[in-house]
């Protein structure tokens, strides 16, 4: 009966934090490519074709010469398990009665989607693992952060108009496709900054700057896609870890384009309810996610340097 018992609160519980986790997603799972991942260490993400200066025939009966484009390799590691776990005592009768869709549920889905998130976020950030063996590491180039003071007279600044077109051109001088969909994160205090700019809200120029609004919230601007997130939320792993803020204390607002992430997923969710045979009537309850990120591209990956003050 004991087993009965646990086979089916093991499946509301799954069933439940599944339906939970598609109905409120990891904000920035779908705004990137996604594959498949064995049980590999290390695994291919793609094989990368340089591009090429056109050979010329510039004498008769010439030789032909060989174009060389040059390869690489770009891969993805296999991380650690991010997980939820609750010990629970006999005496709150976790069993198929319990309220599955309560307190834990909620806990477990809220920390399985801040773990996607930061994983999301750390292959951005990171260094591109690429190379015929995956040995090479390059990390994130000086090249693609759009400096903290643009738009400013002088100093620093928070997120303004000039600092979007400036990403955007950022991309478009890496050939970026311009028809690829094109994603930014930004929070509360950049949404507000934006809001303030005559350019992002007035009507005569919405239309031009292509501008979405939804209850306050900037949603599109100038071809951007924003995913609006809290960079500095002391729970998000990515934050902790440092990746979200600089040394100076400035946001590192991400920007890319859907091809220019791939997520690989070894197991997107994994539940568990377990009885603790070392503890007396104890259960836990358990959420995990096995999930890694990288940049495919560096030129399709940028950065946002900006200041929170208003």
């Amino acid at each position: 009966m004991a087993d009965t018992v646990n086979t089916t609160a093991n499946y509301e519980f799954a069933n439940n934090l599944e339906l939970k986790l598609q109905s409120n997603k990891a904000v920035l799972w779908d705004t990137c490519e996604e594959q498949d991942c064995t049980s590999a260490e290390k695994e291919t993400v793609k094989d990368l074709i340089g591009d090429t200066d056109p050979e010329e025939a510039d004498e008769r009966f010439a030789d032909l010469k060989e174009t060389d484009p040059g390869h690489d390799r770009v891969w993805i590691v296999k991380p650690n398990e991010l997980y939820f776990n609750k010990f629970v005592d006999g005496s709150d009768q976790l069993a198929t009665k319990i309220s599955l869709d309560g307190g834990y549920t909620m806990a477990a889905m809220a920390t399985i989607n801040r773990a996607q998130d930061s994983r999301v976020l750390e292959g951005a950030y990171g260094p591109i693992i690429s190379g015929k063996d995956g040995t090479v590491s390059t990390p994130f180039p000086a090249g693609q952060i759009i400096p903290v003071g643009t738009g400013a007279a002088a100093g620093a600044t928070g997120m303004n108009v000039a600092k979007l077109i400036l990403a955007g051109q950022t991309l478009d001088q890496s050939f970026v496709d311009q028809e690829e969909e094109r994603f930014m994160v930004i929070d509360a205090v950049q949404n507000a900054q934006l809001l303030s700019e005559v350019p992002a809200t007035s009507a005569d120029f919405k239309g031009a700057y292509g501008g979405t609004f939804v209850k306050g919230r900037i949603m599109s601007l100038l071809g951007w896609n924003f995913v609006h997130m809290e960079l500095r939320n002391p729970r998000l792993r990515a934050f902790k870890l440092g990746l979200t803020v600089d040394a100076n204390g400035y946001t590192k607002n991400p920007f890319w384009t859907r091809s220019g992430i791939r997520k690989g997923v070894w197991r997107k969710l994994r539940t568990a309810i377990k009885d603790q045979p070392q503890k007396v009537d104890t259960r836990s309850v358990f959420a995990g996610t096995t999930v890694a990120a990288t940049r495919t591209q560096a030129g399709k990956v940028g950065i946002i340097l900006n200041s929170e003050q208003q």
